[in-house]
């Protein structure tokens, strides 16, 4: 069984993380990332805007669904 692709979704707190988040899966090796976007989201309190934080989504790709080439062990860790 190959993983062919991953599409996962994180809660960052600032554009600034957000932007890094995006350097750090570009530079990664061990996939390619061929999606990445982000929303911002508020928090509100009464009707007023008290916070908000970013919603990032990103597909990586880790093998050719045509040629597979490798296996890929996922482990999360919490």
């Amino acid at each position: 069984m190959y993983l062919l692709t991953s599409t996962e979704t994180y809660r960052v707190e600032t554009v600034a993380e957000v932007e890094a988040l995006h350097e750090e899966l570009t530079n990664d090796v061990n996939f390619t990332l061929v999606a990445f976007s982000y929303k911002t989201k508020y928090i509100k309190e009464k009707g007023d805007v008290v916070g908000e934080y970013q919603v990032v989504t990103a597909k990586k790709a880790f093998n050719s669904e045509k040629e597979p080439d490798r296996y890929v062990k996922i482990d999360y860790e919490v």
